[in-house]
């Protein structure tokens, strides 16, 4: 959940809420419920987790 990725970036909720609508505005992700997202291209996780 994004509270959780804030609490260990040790960044404020709304710096990660910020993050979070510039990467749905971009198309890379979509909301997938309250505090989640999904990859919305194709393959990016995988990608993701090779790197």
């Amino acid at each position: 959940m994004s509270a959780d990725i804030g609490r260990r970036l040790g960044d404020k909720k709304n710096t990660i809420s910020n993050y979070r609508a510039r990467l749905i505005d971009a198309g890379l992700v979509q909301p997938a419920g309250r505090g989640r997202l999904d990859f919305a291209l194709p393959g990016l996780r995988e990608h993701l987790r090779q790197m």
